[in-house]
């Protein structure tokens, strides 16, 4: 049973390191000042905001994706843990990390919920609200390629064509929870 938990934590902190948070983690605080400052060009251009709206809305998504990321580095800690002492650990220590990033998984639904149904909602017309999933995921896939660009990355999938695999060109944003 061991070997299955092992394979399955390292597959699921395997999905939450390239889910796309990975571009700021382990970063210099210049490197992160000019994540952030590409972020807001970014998704200002895309989302159209007015001046107003900028003001509004970047304070709030400061603190939602701040929030995120401390949820997303709370569930990735988890999971390194366990993985590290998976052959260590007793069946119900093993159900206790898996309700604790069950619990992870809620909150960051839950904090998804409460700024894109309510905080962003006050912020911006519903409009460009809907459209932010989007920008956030599209915005992902950019840095994705601009990794790539510089030699960070192999630029073609596992079947030699160029670009990130099936769907590459699509630009459909993910599930909610995924953002």
């Amino acid at each position: 049973m061991n070997k299955k938990v092992t394979r399955f934590l390292t597959g699921t902190a395997l999905l939450l390191f390239i889910a796309g948070w990975s571009p700021i983690l382990g970063q210099t605080e210049e490197q992160i000042k000019k994540f952030k400052k590409e972020r807001e060009v970014y998704f200002t251009e895309e989302l159209e905001l007015t001046d107003a709206e900028a003001k509004t809305f970047w304070p709030l998504y400061d603190d939602f994706h701040n929030r995120k990321m401390k949820l997303v580095e709370d569930e990735r800690n988890t999971y390194s843990y366990a993985y590290k002492n998976a052959d260590n650990l007793t069946k119900e220590e093993i159900l206790e990390i898996l309700a604790k990033v069950g619990k992870l998984k809620e909150d960051q639904l839950k904090l998804e919920a409460e700024y894109y149904q309510d905080k962003f909602m006050k912020a911006l017309p519903a409009k460009k609200v809907l459209k932010l999933g989007k920008v956030e995921w599209d915005f992902r896939r950019h840095l994705m390629r601009e990794l790539r660009g510089r030699g960070h990355g192999d630029q073609s999938n596992r079947d030699g064509r160029p670009g990130g695999g099936q769907g590459s060109t699509s630009k459909s944003p993910p599930p909610m929870d995924h953002f």
